[in-house]
């Protein structure tokens, strides 16, 4: 993982922070593990200021976390804004039915000729996968992070690039940091 990486994911940390605490000022600790690496992070919700993050790798052989000394050293700020994510549904068939991936035909539809829907829930699987919540249940928790996380660094992965790019990276973090509570179509 690159610096810019590890900066993206302080960034994501930051911007999740002062969503969820700008209210209440001070400072709020951020952090965000997989079964090989884990982040933390103290952000300040007033000035948006990151302090003391620190990215940790696990020793698979004694199963200790240590710090990745090069990879806390912060020297290039990249900012990533991302519209919101609610697919465009023209009024007429927003009434009528519901199209998550915008191929023009209904979820119902595709879901009747096959199309996966785990959860039971009407929305096609890959627009659930799409949007990040990557086990289903309706929410973008901790446990679709560990998900992301699990994937992390991997190319063309089968879960967790939100963004497109083939590989799981600390903007797929930010993103589903972003996109952080109840899922809506």
């Amino acid at each position: 993982m690159s610096k810019r990486s590890t900066l993206s994911i302080v960034a994501a940390f930051c911007l999740t922070a002062i969503i969820a605490d700008a209210t209440l000022g001070g400072t709020a600790p951020m952090a965000a593990s997989g079964t090989k690496r884990r982040v933390s992070a103290v952000v300040n919700t007033v000035t948006a200021v990151v302090t003391i993050p620190v990215v940790e790798k696990k020793i698979e052989t004694t199963q200790v976390w240590v710090p990745e000394v090069t990879e806390t050293v912060v020297t290039e700020i990249s900012k990533v804004a991302e519209e919101p994510f609610r697919p465009y549904i023209p009024l007429a068939t927003a009434l009528m039915s519901v199209d998550c991936n915008a191929n023009s035909i209904p979820d119902s539809t595709e879901i009747s000729s096959g199309a996966q829907d785990s959860d039971s829930d009407g929305v096609l699987d890959s627009c659930e996968f799409a949007i990040g919540d990557l086990n289903l249940n309706g929410f973008i928790d901790s446990y679709d992070v560990s998900i992301l996380l699990g994937w992390w660094g991997i190319t063309n992965p089968l879960y967790g690039d939100l963004n497109g790019d083939h590989v799981v990276n600390a903007y797929d973090l930010g993103m589903i940091l972003g996109r952080y509570g109840v899922v809506t179509f």
